[in-house]
């Protein structure tokens, strides 16, 4: 048996959004216990690479994190 074992660090929990949604649609059905104003802004955080687009509009081909980033360790 080799002692030479390679750690992965857990991942972030993420989706794939639908075609048609949006910070508050996603809000709602991934973050449904949280006030949707406030879940939106805690998505936009964890997912600035989308927030900051010239655009802003989600595609189905984006991921999405619907959690904070863990800590190192």
């Amino acid at each position: 048996m080799s002692t030479n074992a390679v750690r992965i660090a857990p991942r972030r929990n993420f989706i794939q959004p639908l075609p048609g949604d949006g910070w508050e649609s996603i809000a709602a059905r991934e973050l449904s216990g949280t006030p949707v104003e406030d879940a939106v802004n805690m998505l936009k955080s964890w997912n600035l690479y989308v927030a900051f687009r010239p655009v802003g509009a989600i595609t189905p081909t984006d991921i999405i994190f619907v959690e904070p980033p863990r800590a190192a360790g």
